[in-house]
């Protein structure tokens, strides 16, 4: 009985010891920098978002965050390093849409993309662009359509890897008009941009973000805008459903948001959820955004929580409806 007693009290005490170094530890948080890992390369519409979140971020935090790019594997990589994180806060990631659609794509990953993270809360979203080069012969969404269904498997689209936004949606796209394109992946949605505008394939379909500077040169040309609405940044852009080719499973478009490794203590979320909305409330960061056709998108940890699980339901019924199996 007495051994008993002791292994409870002994048990009680390492467990308000253990409640109390987190509790000491959130205090003083931040006293280092924080990494913020972006599951792509540099130039893609995440980066973009990472880097300029970064900045902000760490002024509001009073603490220096480095955005680090970890590309590979369509955010597996990335994803996997910071569930194996330790959760102080410390590491953090920028997840995408990747969150909700690896269960669909991979068979086995190396976390549990519901139990893995603690979600900190959303950060933006942005429709997507469905973009040629500006010397295409293509003219309009339904031209697209009509060419591809003339010659199947002669128009390529450009993206920046397997499970990639820019990837889903135009393999969303023919399936939806049962069309047959070929897939050229790239390193990063950036060097699918560039071999568009070089004419090394034919379409691309990506955030304006990444493509501002192709489209403000005339290097590519818009098609149309993947969203419910026209961009205020391009109004002349129809959206999908006004080319008379809508897809509404892009109607949403990207989407982001902040997560950290699973236990990560609760003050320590609030903190981090208080300096995200700072940060996409600051004018410098709301101005960035709206010139790059960014939405700063509102939800703390429940919100994006029950979003990130209706998001993956939703494409993996997308993915299964679109003949893309997991690997």
């Amino acid at each position: 009985m007495l051994k008993a007693t002791r292994r409870i009290l002994q048990a009680s005490l390492l467990a308000a010891t253990a409640l109390w170094g987190a509790g000491a530890a959130a205090q003083g948080y931040p006293e280092r920098t924080v990494r913020l890992v972006i599951p792509y390369a540099p130039g893609g519409p995440t980066d973009v978002l990472g880097r300029a979140l970064a900045e902000q971020l760490g002024r509001e935090l009073k603490q220096s965050v480095v955005a680090e790019n970890r590309p590979g594997g369509g955010g597996v990589i990335a994803m996997s390093e910071v569930a194996r994180a330790t959760p102080d806060g410390y590491t953090l990631l920028l997840g995408d849409i990747n969150l909700s659609v690896s269960p669909a794509l991979h068979k086995s990953l190396p976390f549990d993309p519901s139990t893995s993270f603690t979600h900190i809360g959303m950060a933006a979203n942005a429709p997507m662009l469905v973009l040629v080069p500006a010397n295409s012969p293509i003219t309009d969404l339904k031209d697209l359509v009509r060419r591809a269904k003339e010659a199947p498997g002669t128009i390529a689209y450009a993206h920046g890897g397997v499970g990639s936004p820019t990837h889903l949606g135009p393999e969303v796209f023919q399936s939806r008009y049962q069309l047959k394109l070929i897939s050229v992946p790239y390193k990063s949605s950036g060097e699918s941009l560039t071999a568009v505008a070089a004419g090394h394939a034919q379409v691309v379909f990506t955030g304006l973000s990444a493509a501002k500077g192709l489209l403000d040169g005339g290097k590519v040309r818009a098609l149309a805008v993947a969203g419910r609405q026209r961009s205020p940044v391009l109004p002349q852009v129809p959206t999908m459903a006004e080319a008379g080719v809508p897809l509404p499973e892009l109607d949403v478009g990207s989407w982001w948001g902040l997560l950290g490794p699973a236990n990560l203590p609760p003050a320590i979320v609030t903190r981090l959820h208080a300096a995200l909305q700072g940060a996409l409330s600051s004018p410098e960061l709301s101005q960035r955004l709206a010139m790059l056709n960014f939405t700063r998108a509102t939800g703390g940890p429940d919100e994006m929580r029950e979003w990130v699980a209706t998001e993956t339901r939703v494409w993996g019924d997308v993915l299964r409806n679109a003949g893309i199996r997991p690997e």
